[in-house]
């Protein structure tokens, strides 16, 4: 597995380092300002498969015209879909994004649940969007694991061929206690400006505790 695997001293160092670049580092989203749940919710779903510049277009106006999930769920789709045109996949975003409100609200009153079973039967509410709600919009040190994070631990830590929940346990240790919003936004961000697909290992603050920085290169 690597030889992370039995150090938790340095796992300890990349959890604080990680953190620490990512105050200096990170990037600025509206949607990590919020903490209102619904918004948290949506604004998850709107970033599957998209880009976050298209998300931004659409962003402030979508809540404009939709601030709750009784708003959303008594659109019609039609509407829905010109509020999110341009980030693909209009139609069946609108659609996904309507039975998403309406089970919300059919369920739960329009209110957010916060336990992670609840939300996960949501309609069109899968692991990674789950986790992410209960911690960028309810505090709680969730960890969440896309294909991003895989790279990064991937490269790291030698975590190859694990299933995400066996990743996102071993993260979840490593969460420095009550900054798992630092946590997650810093991954994410490594992950896309410095663990890319193609890494930057010589701009790498962390390349000194890489097996695959030393190795000559990250694959």
């Amino acid at each position: 597995m690597g030889e992370w695997e039995g150090s938790e001293g340095k796992r300890e160092e990349f959890a604080q380092r990680l953190v620490s670049w990512f105050s200096a580092n990170g990037r600025d989203f509206p949607w990590r300002r919020e903490r209102d749940p619904f918004r948290v919710l949506v604004a998850e779903k709107l970033l599957q498969q998209t880009t976050y510049g298209h998300v931004l277009k659409a962003y402030g106006a979508f809540f404009e015209k939709f601030p709750d999930a009784r708003a959303l769920a008594a659109a019609e789709v039609s509407d829905i879909e010109a509020a999110i045109r341009g980030l693909g996949f209009q139609r069946q975003r609108a659609r996904q994004l309507k039975e998403l409100a309406c089970s919300l609200v059919a369920e739960h009153g329009g209110a957010v649940p916060s336990d992670k079973g609840a939300l996960l039967r949501l309609s069109g509410v899968g692991e990674y969007v789950a986790s992410a709600v209960l911690c960028f919009a309810f505090g709680m040190d969730e960890p969440i694991v896309d294909i991003n994070v895989r790279r990064v631990v991937g490269r790291l830590f030698g975590w190859r061929g694990l299933k995400d929940n066996e990743i996102a346990e071993r993260l979840r240790q490593m969460i420095p206690p009550g900054r798992g919003r630092e946590f997650n936004w810093a991954l994410i961000d490594f992950s896309a400006l410095v663990c890319s697909r193609r890494p930057k290992c010589r701009k790498c603050p962390l390349s000194d505790l890489c097996p695959s920085a030393e190795a000559g290169g990250a694959t």
